[in-house]
C-alpha cells in the first residue's frame, strides 16, 4: 500500500528523489527546492540556500559527498559536501537553452542533454565539457549509461539515440513512435526501458536493435520509470499513475496510488519504492 511519507511545506512541484546506501537520500523540484535525508526518509532537512529559486531537474551522486546538479538557466553545479553548498562547473552562454539531464559512467567520464540535441561530455571529472555531437535539433531530455562505452538519449518525436563509444558518435535508433519520451533506465548493456506520452512503454533486450511497445490501458503519460533489477519495476506519470512489472516490463498492473496528482520522480532501495510529485507529496511502498 502507498502512504504518504512526506509534504514539501511550500507545495512546491518535487521533480525527483535519489537514495546512496538506503540510508542517505535527497529530493529536489523547482524554485530551487533541495531536501536531505540521513535516517532513510524518515525526516527531511533543506539543503542548497546557493541555489536561489532555480529549478533542479536532475542530481547524480557519486557517494555521500560528492554530487551533480542541473539547474535551470542551462548550468551544472557541482558539491562535495553531500549537497550543502554547490559551484558552477559549466553554464551555456545562452540562458533561454538549458540541460535536462546528466549522468556519470564513473568518476571521470559524464554526460548531459539538452535543448536543440544538445550533448555535452566530460572526461576529467567534471573539470572541463566538450560539445558531442548528436546529429539532430530534437530536444534531448535523458541519458543513461550502461558503461563508459554504451548508453542512450531520449527524447523528442520518439527519438532514442546510442553510443558504443562514449559519445565520439551516436546513432538513432527506430521506436516507430513519434511522441516525447522522457526517461529511460539501463540494466546491463543489453536491457533498457523507456517511457513516454500517452502511455508509452518501449523495451529493448539486445541494446536497442530493436524496441517493442509495450501494451498498455493507460492513457496517461508516463514520466518516469526505473527498474530494481531486470525484473521488478515502477513506472510513474501523470494523473497519479503508478504501474508495476515482475517480469522485466513485458506486462505492467496499475496500482492504486491514492492520489490524482502527477507523478515525477521516482526511486527503488533495497526496502521501498518512493515516488514524487505535484504539491510537494512523496510517496513510498514497502517493496515485497
Amino acid at each position: 500500500q502507498w502512504v504518504v511519507a512526506h509534504t514539501e511545506p511550500t507545495k512546491t512541484e518535487l521533480n525527483g528523489i535519489l537514495f546512496f546506501e538506503d540510508r542517505f537520500g535527497w529530493m529536489f523540484g523547482n524554485k530551487g527546492i533541495l531536501q536531505f535525508s540521513q535516517d532513510g526518509g524518515l525526516a527531511w532537512n533543506r539543503l542548497g540556500s546557493d541555489l536561489g529559486d532555480a529549478n533542479l531537474k536532475e542530481i547524480f551522486f557519486h557517494n555521500r559527498e560528492e554530487g551533480w546538479v542541473v539547474v535551470s538557466g542551462g548550468r551544472l553545479l557541482k558539491t562535495t559536501n553531500g549537497g550543502e553548498t554547490w559551484t558552477e562547473r559549466y553554464r551555456l552562454t545562452q540562458p533561454q537553452q538549458g540541460f535536462n539531464s546528466l549522468t556519470f559512467a564513473s568518476r571521470k567520464r559524464g554526460w548531459a542533454v539538452g535543448t536543440n540535441g544538445r550533448i555535452v561530455a566530460t572526461t576529467e571529472g567534471g573539470s572541463t565539457w566538450k560539445e558531442q555531437q548528436s546529429g539532430v535539433t530534437d530536444d534531448l531530455l535523458h541519458v543513461r549509461f550502461a558503461n563508459d562505452k554504451r548508453g542512450w538519449v531520449v527524447g523528442a518525436d520518439g527519438g532514442i539515440l546510442m553510443t558504443d563509444d562514449g559519445g565520439r558518435s551516436w546513432d538513432p535508433q527506430r521506436t516507430n513512435f513519434n511522441g516525447y519520451l522522457y526517461r529511460l533506465d539501463v540494466r546491463g548493456k543489453d536491457h533498457a526501458w523507456v517511457v513516454g506520452d500517452q502511455g508509452a512503454i518501449l523495451r529493448t533486450t539486445n541494446g536497442g536493435e530493436d524496441w517493442e511497445r509495450v501494451a498498455l490501458e493507460t492513457p496517461h503519460t508516463l514520466v518516469n520509470i526505473a527498474f530494481a533489477d531486470r525484473n521488478p519495476g515502477r513506472a510513474v506519470g501523470w494523473k497519479g499513475t503508478i504501474l508495476r512489472t515482475t517480469d522485466a516490463g513485458r506486462t505492467w498492473n496499475e496500482q492504486e496510488s491514492g492520489s490524482r496528482v502527477d507523478y515525477y520522480g521516482l526511486t527503488i532501495t533495497r526496502t521501498h519504492v518512493w515516488v514524487t510529485g505535484e504539491a510537494g507529496l512523496v510517496l513510498k511502498y514497502a517493496r515485497d
